[in-house]
């Protein structure tokens, strides 16, 4: 199976404020419109995307849970009006080259070809794809001889 190195658009930060137990919350000074988005170190995925995702068939190595997403003074001047629609974060733990997402050693998101076909359904613009070359070294198998 193939896997890709999905780079999202950077659009926010953790904010660290005061969010029920198992959420984050990040503030987004800007937001170009994609369904991916890179809050570092978080991910955030929109509502709609996080349910293409739950539709795959036995998905590994990641996991969704609520997020609050705020706009920042900044976001507001400069875009006044505009509402951020509802955010969910992507919890990736898989293994990089072997589950449907993983984190590869620089913290890239390393996804399958299956959840990279899911994403491609949804707005992506601001995304950069690119094959994912495993650093595993190979195995080697002596056989008796």
């Amino acid at each position: 199976m193939a896997f890709f190195v999905v780079e999202p658009e950077a659009s926010g930060r953790p904010d660290g404020r005061g969010a029920p137990a198992g959420e984050v919350s990040c503030t987004f000074d800007t937001w170009l419109g994609d369904d991916l988005v890179r809050a570092h170190p978080l991910l955030l995925v929109t509502a709609p995307l996080k349910k293409a995702l739950e539709a795959l068939k036995a998905p590994r190595g990641f996991s969704l849970a609520p997020a609050r997403a705020t706009t920042s003074a900044f976001f507001q001047s400069h875009d006044p009006g505009r509402r951020l629609p509802s955010f969910w974060s992507l919890e990736v733990k898989g293994r990089p080259g072997v589950d449907d997402m993983g984190t590869a050693g620089d913290g890239s998101l390393v996804a399958s070809a299956r959840v990279v076909e899911v994403m491609g359904r949804f707005n992506l613009k601001h995304a950069t794809l690119s094959q994912y070359v495993s650093r595993l070294p190979s195995l080697l198998v002596s056989r008796p001889g």
